[in-house]
């Protein structure tokens, strides 16, 4: 992190170089983590879409799980969510011209494995 400790604030520096490393290491935990529930090879932006679509137990629009996750790429988290769709863990489906997404049982089971 030397190099970004150049300047006016290097305590700043190694806060921010801090703070990347702990983001990298919480997208590996979750990846590992949901290896050991039974899903090797899911992405950090698959299982948190997964873990969005079975918060409180309603169906989200496309749209929300962009929102919530400050995804600004729909087409991202589209290709994400057909993926779990493939896997059996969401379904989808319109409701007019949006697009929404639920969890199935096996979704559920996931997640629940995964916090365990």
């Amino acid at each position: 992190s030397a190099r970004l400790a150049r300047g006016k604030s290097p305590a700043l520096s190694e806060v921010e170089f801090g703070l990347i490393m702990v983001g990298h290491s919480f997208s590996r935990w979750m990846v590992q983590c949901m290896a050991a529930a039974g899903h090797p090879n899911m992405s950090p932006v698959e299982i948190l879409i997964l873990h969005t679509v079975v918060h409180r137990s309603r169906p989200k629009r496309l749209a929300h799980i962009c929102l919530v996750l400050d995804i600004e790429d729909t087409y991202l988290a589209t290709y994400a969510i057909r993926k779990l769709e493939r896997a059996k863990l969401v379904k989808t489906w319109k409701a007019g011209k949006e697009k929404m997404v639920s969890a199935t049982e096996l979704g559920v089971a996931v997640c629940l494995r995964y916090a365990e």
